[in-house]
């Protein structure tokens, strides 16, 4: 949100802080797991745990225990988390959890199954519980990474109650604190994951009487944390890791997956955040940025001396030349002086697309080989989502651009029959105490998700009238319609670039805006020559039905050629159904009683459905 703050002027009017809402357990469609039987870095494995033997260890030093309120809660498992917002799918990846891992179950652990049913309580606790190792003497290899296989989730709290803490007083005090979930943001499960920390520093004291422990603070109650093969392993002298690389147009921390040539700055914020996993102090650490393209360019950054143990964000705004249309492949490379004794940890890639008829937040496509990490989000993720549920992407203009319409991807368990609809919005009534949701720049006729949108996994629907943006901050959202859970849509959010703040954003209806989303599918149109309202071209909806209005009496006529009962709801625009009635041949409907507004009214059949908006004055 800080970054997202100097961005546009109207987050600078009405910035406010959001938390996330609890989120049922979403559809990953791409992870990657570690690679197997291979490390990271380092040389020699000092210390290594496959929890085969639960708490009894099997790593020749002796057992693991428990501390903290809530420490039984740590457990070995073979098999994935349960509870009312998590399931059995979303285990541990591979190398090795069928030999056994620990896990933190919180959502287990607030859940009352005795029904038999996953019951959320109406106040949940926020545990607190440490899996502590043995004491270890490190004495003969204090230069150490810690190393370990995890998979986590949060809500729903800005900060992550995932740590590791580091004693070499053998567990009497734990000075030393550090974060396990960097880069993670609240709500979202990126997969397994192999994590890393230098404790060179923290077992410096007295590296003959260490221990470390995972603790879990009381700052969550939802959702789970496994881990799986521990090792601590000594370090090479000499070893720069490029942790992570940043291409972003804006400077203020979004990463745009494809970007106009119009709305380019004059300059890109690039570089990377870099590490020194060696035991030697690094001089002259410079990041190389290289980016292979239509218009290639490169640039040198250097980011002076890094301690063992520490991280640096080296970057710059460099200048960009004029960029042609395509897709730029971006590489950052780390070096020293020191010639680095692990090369294979020194670059990091990031690609973007220079695209005039389409702005993306999303980079779904065009992302580097095997990086690519996809999950969704939709009507079936929040209680009180079903009907109504708000998905926003952020986009900044710098120069003013004619939006044609907006492209939605759907997840591939979206089910035919659903509704949504796409409007742009200003940021300022999005972020009001009470969410303004109901003033739009612009918005679409409400349309059917067909089945050919699913095949084809996009939506192109557009607006009545192209409509003109000046240079600001605004939203591109998406209003999605289930059917009261019928036919429900899922929207795909691209994970593989960790976005900043509410980049993308959810809003509930009846509730608030929350920050969940990390880059949805949501894509501005740039072009009038893109095809809207298609997935493969179909949209036919629930053929031989006419509706027309008499705005004189606020009256609804409806025919219909085929014989047959179908339904009739009207909806307004928060999605929600104020009058539903089943009907035989032709028929009116009054919306005389309705206050003023636009209202939908949605015919539907075991054929499909067919909707139309009035005005009601």
């Amino acid at each position: 949100m800080t970054a997202l703050l100097v961005a546009g002027t109207s987050f600078a009017q009405s910035g406010r802080p959001l938390r996330d809402a609890l989120q049922f357990a979403d559809e990953n469609e791409a992870q990657q797991a570690p690679p197997q039987g291979t490390l990271r870095d380092g040389g020699d494995v000092v210390f290594s745990e496959n929890f085969a033997n639960g708490f009894a260890g099997n790593n020749g030093f002796g057992a693991w225990t428990t501390s903290g309120p809530n420490g039984n809660i740590w457990m070995r498992r073979t098999t994935g988390p349960v509870g009312a917002f998590t399931q059995a799918t979303q285990i541990i990846a591979q190398p090795a959890p069928a030999n056994g891992f620990m896990a933190f179950l919180s959502d287990s652990a607030n859940c009352n199954c005795s029904s038999g049913a996953a019951n959320w309580p109406a106040t949940p606790t926020e545990w607190e519980g440490a899996l502590e190792s043995p004491v270890l003497d490190l004495s003969a290899t204090p230069s150490v990474m810690l190393q370990w296989s995890q998979r986590l989730r949060w809500c729903c709290q800005a900060t992550s109650p995932h740590a590791v803490e580091v004693s070499t007083d053998g567990g009497a005090t734990w000075p030393t604190v550090l974060q396990a979930a960097t880069g993670i943001s609240t709500n979202q499960d990126p997969g397994t994951q192999t994590r890393q920390l230098m404790l060179t520093a923290a077992i410096a004291a007295n590296p003959a009487n260490v221990k470390f422990r995972f603790k879990h603070n009381p700052t969550a109650a939802a959702y789970h944390w496994q881990i799986d093969d521990v090792q601590l392993i000594e370090l090479y002298d000499n070893d720069m890791k490029n942790d992570y690389a940043f291409f972003s147009h804006t400077g203020a921390g979004e990463e745009y997956g494809r970007i106009p040539a119009d709305q380019l700055y004059s300059t890109m914020l690039v570089g990377a955040d870099v590490t020194n996993n060696g035991a030697a102090e690094q001089t002259n650490v410079t990041v190389n940025v290289n980016v292979t393209g239509p218009t290639p360019f490169s640039t040198t950054i250097n980011g002076g001396t890094v301690a063992p143990g520490t991280s640096a964000t080296i970057d710059q705004a460099f200048a960009l030349p004029t960029l042609a249309q395509g897709v730029y492949n971006g590489t950052t490379t780390v070096s020293a002086d020191a010639p680095d004794q692990v090369p294979t940890n020194d670059q990091y890639l990031r690609n973007f697309e220079v695209n005039n008829t389409v702005y993306s937040l999303d980079g779904i496509g065009n992302h580097p080989t095997a990086l690519q990490s996809l999950s969704t989000l939709g009507t079936a993720s929040f209680t009180a989502g079903n009907d109504g549920l708000i998905l926003l992407n952020y986009y900044q203009m710098r120069q003013p651009a004619t939006v044609y319409g907006i492209e939605v991807g759907l997840g591939s368990t979206t089910v035919p029959g659903g509704a949504m609809i796409v409007s742009l919005r200003d940021t300022t009534p999005v972020f009001e105490t009470v969410p303004n949701m109901t003033q739009v720049i612009a918005e679409s006729d409400i349309v059917d998700v067909t089945a050919g949108m699913v095949t084809a996994g996009f939506a192109r629907i557009c607006f009545p009238n192209p409509v003109v943006l000046q240079p600001n901050g605004y939203f591109a959202s998406a209003t999605l319609f289930s059917n009261s859970a019928a036919n429900h849509i899922r929207v795909v959010d691209d994970l593989t670039v960790p976005q900043p703040g509410i980049t993308s954003a959810i809003y509930i209806p009846n509730d608030d805006v929350y920050s969940n989303g990390n880059a949805f599918h949501i894509r501005l149109l740039l072009s009038p020559a893109a095809p809207c309202n298609v997935g493969v071209g179909d949209l036919a909806g629930l053929e031989g039905v006419r509706m027309s209005y008499n705005p004189a009496n606020n009256m609804v006529a409806i025919a219909t050629d085929k014989a047959g009962a179908y339904s009739v709801e009207v909806i307004d625009l928060l999605g929600q159904t104020v009058h539903s009635t089943r009907a035989t041949g032709s028929t009116q409907l009054s919306l005389a009683a309705y206050a003023k507004g636009v209202y939908s009214v949605r015919v539907s059949s075991t054929e499909g459905s067919t909707t139309q908006r009035f005005v009601v004055e």
